[in-house]
């Protein structure tokens, strides 16, 4: 019986010990080194600790030296131990194994030249360690590693997610020290070598061991542009605290100089937010300091009350052109600040609120700018009444609005609508009436009198509507293609009312496709288009019926009139057609490389295209991507794009993307990169032009990163360029 506990006492400190040694974090998988181990699939697949143990003989006595012949091999869960033979002194209560250990689970193996397990100190200490990790996958070696109590030390540590074949790049440690009660560890005399050439040094380094969060620096960039010179960042974590957290990047511009980058982040049970803050003091070029001010925060009062505050700030107009990279960015023309109280209940929803913009286009004249609203306040609700099988809705506003020069004033809107659903078979009907009555309150400039003289202009108009909609399904080939026709009708009859005295404070002409079943044809409550109207339209899918994959999709739609339309925007055309443009767009999965998307606005008074837009997409099995698209809107835009990324050698791929503008004669952005990777590293070297300024002036730039899997990316990250600019390529 003693022999027996001495033995299971042994086998418990080893795996525990072992299993200790075992916990960390993943990281990303490759395929190259191997992030699975065949004879674990045969052991249990529960995570219980119950211990199995087998071995070819025991040579024992008692009180002294117990060795233990030929293969020992101990099962504990998911857990394996072997060894090739081991002794135990049971009065030091010393376990030795004097060759070949092994320990393996799921997560990794460790193969040890000997090891020593000392019971009463509760220490284990291997020795010329080489190990594995798979979830990563990664592999090392150590030269010690020694386990005691919570704390783990390892001696001559070496890290890669290289093979031994590649043995591109290695992370070498001194020594690690791991205390996984505090979540710490420490390394000391850290080595980076890369090509067998050391690139960086570190003497210490302190970094948490599970998912807990610490302060520290994180890894540095840098690229290269024609407006702001060579950019190099060094940001450096603050964990201030569980719920708060900074981040602080100081970037070098040679041709700017140093700018200073703050990011807050925080969250309590009943806010979070996010407040980021760039200054650039006294730019090199402009001579000027330069900021930005950009702040997020949600605050739930209660369970049904949120204040949201949104806003941004940049101390002068170029801000954006000068000192950002994407197109996105520097095209940026206004900054929205906004603060908005809101209740959210079942039944109904209501928001008070205020915004304004800063206007960063000095070419946008005082009459095009946008009015401020402060304050506004909206309500809206909805309420159905079973008995009668009606739904009520409530939609209404006040909105006080505000610009010098010009009118201003308070509109007032409510709208209530009565709707009955009726269904048959797959067709459903849905009868409507609303009322809709606005009411202003005007400020009128004494030079503007001549034009608007009414201050308190109003409307009462009524909505009658009938829409009718159906889906239905047929089967192909034996149920394996499923096919769904959803045809739509909707009438509407809008009364005319002159509006003409209504000043216009938000109201513009949406996208036909928003036209095509929204009642009144203008977003906004300016102006509420009189019409007497059918619209009609098909939208039919085929898709797999397995999983779900479409095929084909198409859509057709257009508005009939019978009568013309009086009331318009100012500048707006006359509406005496009896038809609106033809809608069309096509979705054509043509094979399992090649797919297609084409839509089309067609006017067939004029004879002419309103809006196209063409994609044509090729994506292959070997990573090939080409995409070549077309966009036309009429006077407005008319654009070609090519993007591909192909794969060209072994680990070699080229991108690109090439994008003009045929109505600019002009290219909006152009970039050509070179990207090789392996299984454990990787590099891009992307060069890019791209439309910087709204005045037509252009910003050169080259990137260049290094990746090294399971470890850091280091350079300027062009993952978001490639992502944005060439579509699929961010595709798993």
């Amino acid at each position: 019986m003693r022999l027996f506990l001495t033995i299971s006492l042994v086998i418990v400190v080893l795996g525990v010990t072992l299993n200790a040694y075992a916990i960390g974090p993943g990281l990303h998988s490759s395929v190259c080194l191997a992030n699975t181990i065949a004879i674990n699939s045969e052991t249990p697949s529960d995570s219980s600790q119950s211990l199995s143990f087998e071995t070819g003989s025991i040579q024992a006595e008692l009180g002294n030296q117990i060795d233990i012949q030929e293969k020992i091999r101990i099962t504990s869960g998911n857990s394996i131990i072997t060894a090739d033979q081991a002794s135990y002194d049971e009065q030091l209560g010393i376990l030795t194994i004097p060759n070949n250990i092994s320990f393996e689970n799921n997560d990794l193996i460790i193969f040890g030249k000997s090891a020593e397990i000392k019971i009463k100190e509760k220490t284990t200490i291997i020795n010329n360690t080489n190990y594995q990790i798979f979830s990563i996958p990664a592999r090392g070696t150590a030269g010690e590693i020694r386990v005691q109590n919570n704390n783990i030390d390892l001696s001559q540590v070496t890290f890669s997610t290289c093979t031994s074949i590649d043995d591109s790049w290695e992370l070498s440690a001194q020594s690690i020290t791991i205390d996984n009660l505090a979540g710490i560890g420490e390394a000391r005399n850290l080595v980076f070598n890369f090509k067998d050439i050391p690139i960086l040094f570190l003497p210490y380094l302190s970094f948490p061991t599970g998912d807990q969060r610490k302060s520290g620096l994180l890894t540095p960039s840098f690229g290269k542009s024609s407006k702001k010179g060579i950019e190099i960042s060094l940001p450096y974590y603050w964990n201030i605290a569980s719920n708060i957290d900074l981040k602080t990047t100081p970037t070098l511009m040679t041709k700017r100089g140093m700018m200073l980058s703050s990011e807050l982040r925080y969250m309590t049970a009943h806010q979070n937010g996010v407040t980021q803050i760039d200054y650039l003091p006294n730019d090199d070029k402009t001579k000027k300091s330069r900021t930005y001010i950009s702040h997020n925060q949600v605050l739930n009062l209660s369970s049904n009350w949120r204040m949201n505050l949104n806003g941004e700030y940049v101390s002068d107009n170029n801000y954006f052109e000068d000192l950002t990279g994407t197109m996105s960015s520097t095209s940026r023309t206004h900054l929205l600040r906004q603060m908005q109280l809101q209740h959210l209940t079942d039944d109904w929803f209501m928001e008070i609120g205020m915004d304004h913009y800063q206007i960063l286009d000095e070419s946008i004249i005082s009459k095009e700018k946008p009015f401020r609203r402060l304050p506004y306040l909206n309500f809206s609700g909805a309420w159905y009444n079973q008995a009668l099988s009606l739904d009520y809705k409530l939609n209404s506003g006040v909105v006080f609005f505000d610009k010098s020069e010009t009118i201003s004033g308070s509109r007032f809107n409510v709208m209530p609508e009565i709707t009955s659903s009726l269904s048959f078979n797959g067709i459903s009907i849905e009868p409507s009436i609303a009322l809709d009555f606005t009411k202003y309150n005007l400020s009128i400039p004494t030079e503007l009198r001549h034009l608007k003289n009414d201050t308190s202009p109003e409307r009462i108009v009524p909505i009658y509507s009938l829409d009718m909609k159906g889906i239905f399904r047929k089967y192909w080939n034996n149920g394996k293609y499923t096919q769904t026709l959803e045809p739509r009708i909707q009438a509407v009859y809008i009364p005319y009312r002159n509006q003409d005295d209504v000043p216009i404070f938000d109201t513009t002409i949406p996208d036909f496709r928003v036209q095509l079943f929204n009642k009144n044809r203008y977003v906004g409550q300016d102006r509420l288009g009189d019409t007497s109207q059918m619209s009609y339209g098909i939208t039919s899918q085929l898709f797999n019926t397995s999983d779900g994959e479409s095929i084909l999709g198409f859509t057709f739609g257009q508005i009939r009139y019978y009568k013309d339309r009086k009331v318009s925007l100012p500048h707006e055309t006359s509406l005496t057609n009896n038809s609106s443009s033809y809608l069309a767009s096509i979705d054509w999965k043509i094979n399992k490389e090649w797919s297609m998307k084409l839509g089309n606005i067609w006017d067939s008074h004029k004879n002419q295209s309103m809006k196209t837009v063409a994609k044509f997409q090729y994506v292959s099995e070997e990573s090939k991507i080409f995409n070549l698209s077309y966009r036309y809107r009429k006077n407005i835009l008319k654009q070609m794009d090519v993007s591909f990324s192909w794969p060209v050698r072994d680990q070699w791929n080229v991108v690109g993307r090439y994008n003009y503008s045929i109505l600019d004669r002009r290219v909006l952005e152009h970039f050509v990169g070179l990207e090789y990777e392996s299984c454990c590293w990787g590099i891009r070297l992307i060069t890019r032009k791209h439309l910087a300024y709204r005045n037509g002036e252009t910003d050169s730039s080259v990137s260049l990163e290094f990746i090294f899997k399971g470890l850091t990316n280091l350079g300027d990250p062009v993952e978001s360029l490639l992502g944005r600019g060439i579509l699929g390529y961010d595709m798993p």
